[in-house]
């Protein structure tokens, strides 16, 4: 659903108790158009999704409800289903705040940002699927293979390329040996890490939510949220006390090999949606086998 323009008769299907409503269009993201309604003194996140479907969303919705369980700050979610006009939507609460990429434009990044956003990690990594799930060194190699077979497959990188990351991310494959698997994020960049009045932190956008290694979790905000290396520990250091566990002596490791799985799925989300993008892929990969 990528109109412009929003049908207010369904809307009002959806609120009927919220009177006129006003809505603003938001930023338009990879298959979700999402809007904010405002009406009877509420504001709402309504998102739509046609191109994943109801299905998609309400396994996004059922992993907001995991992680709200485990004490985790996340909007509420309102309604799940599927409109004959505006179709699949997902109607949630809207949080007031700002994401960190705002704040970081203003300069207002505080010290005790790190440790409530390692509260908040923990304590969604705390509950394991409700299918147990154990990462092995066979299940991440074959990972890994996949990731790079199809990127060959569709001539998205050089022969030698695809030979150097295999030998940079099987051995680490084998070293990681097993780990329980916990329900992940798997999105946690500056837009979706809401800081809300007061300095409570907020995790938005579930899109991507899945049961996987803890570590995966971590890439995104190392590359793109922690800046310095006292801020990075901190928030590991919070992250690891609300776990209530030694820290885990294989998490660069993990952080190294999760790092290289994401660079490597860039190829195919790009490859897809822009290709002008995929030189940069072809850069971050050769980039990411440079690091010691």
């Amino acid at each position: 659903m990528t109109t412009a323009v929003l049908d207010h008769a369904a809307v009002s299907r959806l609120l009927p108790d919220a009177g006129t409503l006003t809505a603003r269009p938001l930023p338009q993201g990879r298959f979700n158009t999402c809007w904010q309604l405002t009406g009877a003194g509420r504001s709402y996140l309504l998102k739509l999704n046609d191109r994943e479907g109801e299905a998609h969303l309400r396994q996004m919705a059922a992993a907001m409800s995991d992680a709200a369980a485990s004490g985790v700050t996340v909007p509420q979610v309102l309604r799940v289903g599927t409109d004959p006009d505006l179709g699949p939507f997902m109607l949630q609460e809207w949080l007031d705040g700002r994401t960190f990429t705002e704040a970081r434009q203003d300069d207002a990044i505080g010290t005790n940002l790190w440790p409530r956003l390692g509260h908040q990690i923990a304590l969604l990594h705390s509950t394991q699927p409700a299918s147990p799930l154990t990462a092995t060194p066979a299940s991440r190699a074959r990972q890994l293979s996949d990731l790079v077979d199809a990127l060959c497959r569709h001539r998205l990188i050089p022969t030698a390329l695809a030979e150097a990351t295999r030998r940079r991310g099987l051995p680490l494959a084998q070293q990681l040996r097993h780990q329980e698997c916990v329900n992940t994020h798997q999105d946690i960049h500056p837009d979706n890490i809401l800081i809300r009045p007061g300095g409570k932190i907020a995790l938005l956008d579930f899109d991507h939510a899945t049961p996987a290694e803890a570590a995966s979790d971590f890439v995104k905000l190392d590359r793109w949220c922690l800046p310095s290396a006292s801020d990075r520990q901190e928030l590991l250091d919070a992250y690891w006390q609300q776990r209530g566990e030694p820290a885990d002596p294989l998490f660069e490791q993990r952080l190294a090999f999760h790092r290289l799985v994401i660079t490597l799925s860039y190829f195919l989300y790009w490859h897809g949606r822009d290709p002008t993008q995929l030189p940069g892929c072809i850069t971050a990969l050769q980039t990411e086998l440079e690091r010691t």
